[in-house]
C-alpha cells in the first residue's frame, strides 16, 4: 500500500471532514517517500512558479470530556443541578433575560393558572386526581367527578400554589440553592410522598399525580409562557431579547421536567 493510501485510510476513520481530507491528499500534493508533502511536478501544474498552495481544510473538532459521577447525579442534588445547568448551558445570562420580560408576563399568570386546570378537566384521567384531598385543603371535597367543577374549594385553593409557581419561575434568584430545593419539592410533592416536615406532622396526604400529565402540563405551560414573551410589544422589548428570553424559561422548565421525573424514574 502507498503512502497516500495510508494516509486516506487514516483519514476516512473517524473524521467528519474525510471527504476534504481525500480531496487534498488526492488532488493536490504528491507524497515522498520521507513522508513529507510537497506541491505537484511541473508537468503537472504548468510550473514550479505557477504552483499555488490549497487552502487549509477544517481539522476535526477537539471536545474536552468531564467525567461525571451518575451516583452524585441521583443522590445528592447540587451535583444534579450542576450537570443539568451545564448541559443545557443555563447561566445568568439566561437568568437576565427571564427578568426583563419578568413584569410584562406576570400579567397573564392568573389566565393561564385558568387555562391549566380548563386543560385537566377535558380528560377523566386528569380531573379524577382532584377527588383526592390536596396537601394543606381541610375544605369539603366532592365525591362524585361531576359534582367537581371549576370553582371548587379544593381547585380554587391549588390555582393559589400554581400562580406562585409560575411567579417563581419569572422572578428566581436561579444562583440559589433555595430555588432548585423548592423545584426539587414540587416535584416529590406529586408523586404521593411529602417533602415538607409540617404536611408529614399533620398527617396531611400529598398528591399523586402520574409522571405523565406532569410533563404534559409543563409543555402547556411553555407553550403559554412563550406566547406572552413573543406578545410584548417591540417597543418595550426588541425581538432579540425576546428570544434569549424564551429560550431561558425553556430552559428552566426542561430542568423542572427533570425535577418531576427523577422521582418517578429509576435511572
Amino acid at each position: 500500500m502507498s503512502s497516500t493510501d495510508t494516509l486516506i485510510d487514516n483519514a476516512n476513520s473517524g473524521c467528519p471532514f474525510k471527504a476534504q481530507v481525500n480531496e487534498a491528499l488526492t488532488s493536490t500534493t504528491t507524497i515522498r517517500p520521507t513522508g513529507t508533502i510537497s506541491p505537484p511536478p511541473a508537468s503537472e501544474s504548468g510550473s514550479e512558479d505557477s504552483y499555488v498552495p490549497p487552502s487549509p481544510k477544517k481539522s476535526c473538532p477537539v471536545v474536552m470530556c468531564q467525567e461525571i459521577d451518575e451516583n452524585l447525579l441521583r443522590k445528592h442534588l447540587p451535583s444534579r443541578i450542576a450537570y443539568l445547568t451545564d448541559y443545557l448551558n443555563f447561566g445568568t445570562d439566561d437568568a437576565e433575560a427571564i427578568s426583563e420580560v419578568a413584569p410584562m408576563v406576570h400579567e397573564v399568570i392568573p389566565e393561564m393558572v385558568d387555562g391549566m386546570y380548563a386543560k385537566l378537566f377535558e380528560f377523566d384521567v386528569t380531573k379524577r386526581i382532584f377527588l383526592q384531598r390536596n396537601q394543606g385543603f381541610a375544605g369539603e371535597l366532592p365525591k362524585r367527578l361531576e359534582d367537581l367543577t371549576l370553582d371548587s374549594p379544593q381547585i380554587v385553593f391549588r390555582k393559589v400554589f400554581m400562580k406562585s409557581w409560575a411567579r417563581r419561575v419569572l422572578t428566581a434568584d436561579y444562583t440559589s440553592d433555595t430555588t432548585w430545593a423548592y423545584m426539587d419539592k414540587v416535584g416529590i410533592m406529586h408523586t404521593g410522598a411529602s417533602p415538607f416536615k409540617h404536611q408529614k406532622a399533620l398527617g396531611i396526604a400529598p398528591l399523586n399525580v402520574p409522571y405523565r400529565d406532569c410533563a404534559l402540563m409543563l409543555g402547556h405551560v411553555l407553550e403559554v409562557l412563550q406566547t406572552a414573551v413573543f406578545s410584548i410589544p417591540e417597543s418595550k422589548i426588541p425581538l432579540q431579547n425576546k428570544i434569549r428570553a424564551v429560550n431561558a424559561i425553556n430552559k428552566v422548565i426542561w430542568i423542572q421536567n427533570d425535577l418531576f421525573s427523577r422521582h418517578y424514574i429509576k435511572e
